[in-house]
């Protein structure tokens, strides 16, 4: 009764005085916003506590900062949590060495997220995540999440929501767990992540845009970014009708170091994965590797980089499911042994399914190596429908492989196999290869997929500095929109209603949810536009630069950081740098080892100037014969940053570029400063 007094004396909507540290029986939380400084602890087992009238709230302001526990459950049997907000933890809802917990309705949004040092402009390798780590709870207390279950079995954990947030939900060590009709979507890190959990049932979930890493056309890295996460000996599981679509990866399943570094055996093994949609990656719709056992049925796998990447996967059962328009290959299989491929769908993919064997040195050297043959073998590709891809079937170094009574329909190479591969071909066969099926009924009621009409593919993602936007919600980005001849910026929110107003002299073009200012004298214009949108007011700003480049690029045979520039080669005039050529090169030229020279001469105010370059891989700046930035070397993706003061008047600017290999990238910007 004390426990419930104290309680009810917390009764304001916003309470001065933090909420009671413990809670021992039954109870009902008054309608109130509740400021914590101290987790709430339950110390009583087969209670039920009805928080969904009340709000608890940690910390405000930067997510980053976030920390402590909103609610923790630790050793407990059989109690239930329905409802109850909580924001501003680094950690909202902890339950810990329990048994039989429910937890249902809980909204565990707006927790612990990090900002991130990526741009839409370039990637920054600091935003990687690093997941192979986490039996001293590294997840949690590193990354955060709305919801942490650790070492508990038989949990529920349904109806709940963590959006706006690093990590919607966290299982580590969990078993006998059933997760469904939760949205854990709009994520900077993973919908839902698992360690060392095994028979759980995961179903009908939302797990959408949990992305980071990406920027449409510039870079697309996923930074281990997922949807689902699954590492270190998850086996049995179940996923079923979940979506977890526009993420780094869909489904991102890795046996772990337990098995690939230290004892070569185990994995991530016998799941089912089954009527999912995984589509609009920004690296594989799934990811399974080092496993065996696992089942792919029945999932949506399209506009992605890969379908299925299934590196050193064995005995797997890749069946029925949509690859549609994926960058590289619908199914992907390095050193894979005896995996079954069977009544898929490939439609415009570069190619169906890619199987192979490399001189893959250090791990084939490794303890899973060393504990496994690692060939390239053993597969069934049958009674599939191939329509549109570029190859159908791509073997290097592959044996023993049956492929049956598959359809081809304008496929411009049916099969291209070379070094060992062995090809058994009848398409005219119809082979018995029955099909996989699972009648067991699972928990969850909810339509997770996204609905028709709503936005899709990866023009659709956009990550600011906390993470993913939703394309239905009101924004504008980028919100900093400086450009050379033009300066674009997207408007997103449910409908295409938007007013742009900016200075007279300028002119705003709009092309759906995209809009484009331009105009202006000769020289730097700085502007303010103010848009208008679901009733809500943005304001974007930034400046507009009008001048003429005049460009070189060609194709070096020296070493330019050793050997003297001589430039030469094709020549044209452009208003802005910004060259995001990825893989490729400028066109007409190899797509590596190549140089560029822009010059330009701009008339600008006495004052202080940024210099701003993207480069991968060198670059140098000079203004009037002066050096004044200079990073000529070898790198990846990466922002310079310098400060000149100069003269009234009009000034040279010469930029200098040179790509050895990989990605390549160039981007100038010059922009006054207060």
């Amino acid at each position: 009764m004390r426990v419930l007094l104290s309680i009810l004396a917390c009764a304001a909507w916003v309470a001065a005085d933090p909420a009671p540290e413990t809670v021992g029986e039954n109870v009902t939380l008054p309608r109130g916003t509740y400021r914590l400084e101290k987790p709430i602890r339950v110390t009583a087992d087969g209670i039920t506590i009805d928080l969904r009238a009340a709000r608890f709230v940690g910390g405000t302001g930067d997510a980053s900062k976030f920390s402590g526990i909103g609610l923790i459950l630790e050793g407990r049997r059989n109690v239930t949590v329905r409802g109850g907000r909580f924001s501003g933890f680094r950690c909202a809802v902890l339950v810990k060495d329990c048994q039989g917990v429910v937890l249902e309705e809980i909204d565990a949004s707006g927790n612990f997220r990090q900002r991130l040092s990526s741009t839409p402009d370039r990637e920054a390798s600091s935003d990687w995540l690093w997941p192979h780590k986490n039996d001293q709870q590294q997840w949690r207390k590193n990354y955060g999440a709305g919801i942490c279950l650790e070492n508990t079995a038989g949990a529920k954990v349904r109806r709940c929501r963590g959006r706006g947030q690093q990590n919607g939900l966290i299982l580590d060590r969990c078993t006998g767990a059933e997760v469904y009709d939760n949205d854990f979507s709009f994520n900077s890190g993973w919908g839902i992540a698992l360690w060392r959990s095994s028979k759980n049932v995961l179903t009908h979930n939302r797990c959408d845009w949990c992305v980071r890493g990406y920027s449409h056309g510039v870079y697309a890295r996923g930074q281990d970014s997922a949807g689902f996460l699954v590492f270190e000996q998850c086996s049995d599981n179940v996923f079923l009708k979940n979506s977890a679509t526009h993420s780094g990866d869909g489904f991102f399943l890795y046996a772990g170091n337990e098995t690939l570094k230290r004892t070569g055996k185990g994995g991530c093994n016998g799941n089912v994965v089954k009527n999912n949609d995984f589509s609009h990656a920004v690296a594989n719709a799934i990811e399974a590797t080092f496993s065996k056992g696992n089942k792919f049925i029945g999932n949506r796998c399209d506009d992605s980089n890969y379908g299925v990447w299934a590196g050193y996967s064995y005995d797997t059962v890749i069946e029925g499911n949509q690859f549609a328009h994926n960058s590289i290959a619908g199914v992907a299989i390095e050193h894979g042994e005896n995996n079954r491929i069977v009544y898929n769908t490939f439609t415009g993919n570069a190619r169906g399914v890619h199987l192979w064997w490399d001189d893959d040195k250090e791990l084939l050297a490794s303890v899973f190596g060393k504990n496994h043959g690692c060939d390239s073998r053993g597969y069934l590709i049958a009674l599939n429908s191939f329509d549109g891809d570029r190859v159908g079937v791509q073997l290097d170094r592959t044996t023993g492989v049956k492929i049956l009574g598959n359809d081809f329909e304008s496929v411009r190479t049916v099969v291209r196999a070379t070094g060992s591969a062995l090809v058994v071909r009848d398409d005219d066969a119809a082979p018995d290869v029955p099909g996989t099926k699972d009648e067991t009924e699972f928990p969850g009621e909810l339509d997770a997929f996204l609905p028709r009409g709503h936005p899709r593919g990866r023009r659709h993602i956009r990550v600011d500095e906390w993470g993913p936007l939703d394309p239905l919600a009101y924004a504008v980005f980028p919100r900093n929109a400086s450009g050379w001849g033009a300066v674009s910026f997207h408007v997103l929110g449910p409908d295409e209603i938007y007013t742009v107003r900016t200075d007279a002299a300028l002119r705003v073009k709009k092309d759906g949810r995209l809009f484009r200012i331009t105009g202006g004298e000769p020289g730097i214009t700085p502007f303010e536009a103010t848009v208008t949108a679901g009733g809500k007011t943005f304001k974007v700003s930034g400046h507009l630069v009008n001048t003429f480049w005049k460009v070189r690029h060609w194709n070096w045979q020296a070493d330019p950081r050793k050997a003297r520039w001589q430039p030469a080669g094709v020549e044209f005039e452009t208003k802005s740098l910004d060259f995001a050529w990825g893989q490729g090169g400028p066109k007409g030229l190899r797509p590596e080892r190549f140089a560029t020279r822009a010059t330009t001469t701009l008339t600008l105010p006495a004052g202080r100037y940024e210099i701003v370059t993207v480069s991968d891989d060198g670059v140098r700046v000079f203004i009037d014969g002066k050096k004044v930035q200079d990073d000529w070397t070898w790198h990846a993706p990466k922002e310079n940053r310098t400060v000149v003061t100069l003269k009234r008047g009009a000034h040279e600017i010469v930029v200098e570029h040179f790509e050895l290999d990989g990605l390549a990238r160039l981007k100038f910007d010059l922009r006054p400063l207060p």
